[in-house]
């Protein structure tokens, strides 16, 4: 189920923003949220990343040569 672990991450990742839109919380909690927000992204970007080079060899894949 690694979409619902992106979808999780994603969803937790944006609950986090809304947190330093809002203003809330203490120093040692922005600190805290700031570093689970970049643990976030970057599995995000990780799992993105994946799924792009799954979609390139599908399509290395079904590609036709024209000569």
């Amino acid at each position: 189920k690694k979409d619902d672990s992106f979808q999780a991450a994603f969803d937790e990742l944006e609950n986090i923003i809304k947190q330093f839109e809002e203003g809330t919380g203490d120093l040692d909690e922005s600190l805290k949220l700031y570093e689970r927000g970049l643990e976030l992204s970057a599995l995000c970007k990780k799992r993105l990343s994946a799924v792009e080079n799954r979609v390139k060899e599908i399509d290395s894949k079904f590609e036709t040569s024209d000569d």
